[in-house]
């Protein structure tokens, strides 16, 4: 039978909501995985199977996270996220990519600034294979084979407050499901509201003394504490009614989330 990819994004947002309200509901649904592995292969009904790295162990792990993790606020579902992560899902479905990285070299920021525009930080997770909410949550959660576990912070962070789900057919995978993750959104081409937390900001780094933690703040003052790499663009955004040229410097933080900063050059 023909999946309903608009359906099926709309049963993930009501699971990922779900895990994030009540994550100890969850240990059941991953009691019942543990069962279905032969060797470090998981055979559930109606899905291909699964090589994983870690095996039941993975699964184990998962059930002691679940057991002692607290109920977070649920995330508001964004029209123009879901957008970006379709675009993404359609994308790699398509030509059999299996990363973040889209067929063109666009990145996630890229795909999210032709909806809206997005504040301090965003994150990707991406799925491939499962067909069905539950298990596709449950995969994100054990993350089989992430020493970071990444997918798991997603599902769990505080940082962001919107997400965008999209889902579509993967020339390898059969099925592939993208979850995009922003903490803050306003309309395109709307300028970034400097207020009291720009000033905070200012005060504090002109006042007190900065420590250096990475190599890259030693060139560059406004790159996070957690920066492991950062990728310079320039390119011409509509902002407040005109056309400018802005120098965007993306941060890829340890979590792979990604802050940005964009600044108007004269």
């Amino acid at each position: 039978m023909e999946t309903d990819y608009g359906k099926l994004a709309e049963q993930l947002y009501k699971a990922h909501n779900k895990i994030r309200e009540d994550p100890k509901s969850f240990i059941i649904k991953l009691k019942k995985w543990a069962k279905k592995f032969r060797g470090k292969t998981l055979f559930l009904l109606n899905e291909n199977p699964l090589e994983t790295f870690e095996g039941v162990n993975g699964v184990e792990e998962a059930i002691r996270f679940l057991t002692v993790q607290k109920s977070v606020p649920k995330l508001a579902l964004s029209e123009e996220l879901s957008k970006a992560a379709k675009d993404h899902a359609n994308d790699i479905g398509e030509n059999n990519l299996f990363g973040h990285d889209g067929s063109n070299g666009n990145m996630l920021s890229d795909r999210i600034e032709r909806y809206t525009e997005w504040d301090d930080a965003c994150s990707e997770s991406i799925d491939l294979g499962f067909k069905t909410a539950d298990n596709i949550i449950l995969n994100l959660l054990i993350d089989d084979g992430s020493e970071g576990r990444n997918q798991r912070i997603n599902l769990f962070s505080t940082k962001y407050k919107y997400i965008g789900i999209g889902c579509s057919f993967h020339k390898t995978y059969n099925h592939c499901s993208v979850f995009v993750y922003a903490k803050a959104l306003r309309d395109l081409g709307q300028p970034p509201n400097v207020g009291i937390n720009f000033m905070q900001d200012y005060i504090q780094k002109t006042f007190y003394k900065r420590y250096i933690v990475n190599k890259f703040q030693e060139e560059d003052p406004d790159a996070p504490d957690d920066t492991i790499d950062v990728k310079i663009a320039k390119c011409y955004k509509y902002v407040g009614g005109q056309n400018k040229k802005i120098t965007k410097k993306i941060y890829t933080l340890k979590d792979k989330s990604l802050h940005i900063m964009e600044i108007e050059e004269n």
